[in-house]
């Protein structure tokens, strides 16, 4: 496995939160195949699938649900 970038994992929360990738590359002030690609880098390093597609949202799945609660712990202090 390779190893977690710290960007890999706030890109993650910060769609986690927003619940689309426009909103959080506002807020991280990125474009959207930035983060995008990012979060792909982070699902082929953990070989799980953290997001699906609801409509215009992004719901997080099983995986993601533990992703966000480690992620959350780390940035939400």
């Amino acid at each position: 496995m390779d190893w977690l970038n710290y960007h890999h994992l706030l890109y993650f929360w910060s769609v986690a939160k927003h619940g689309t990738v426009t909103k959080a590359c506002e807020e991280l002030r990125l474009a959207q195949p930035t983060v995008s690609g990012q979060i792909h880098l982070l699902e082929n390093t953990l070989g799980e699938k953290l997001f699906i597609r609801t409509g215009r949202r992004l719901v997080l799945t099983e995986m993601g649900q533990l992703v966000f609660k480690y992620a959350e712990d780390i940035f939400a202090t």
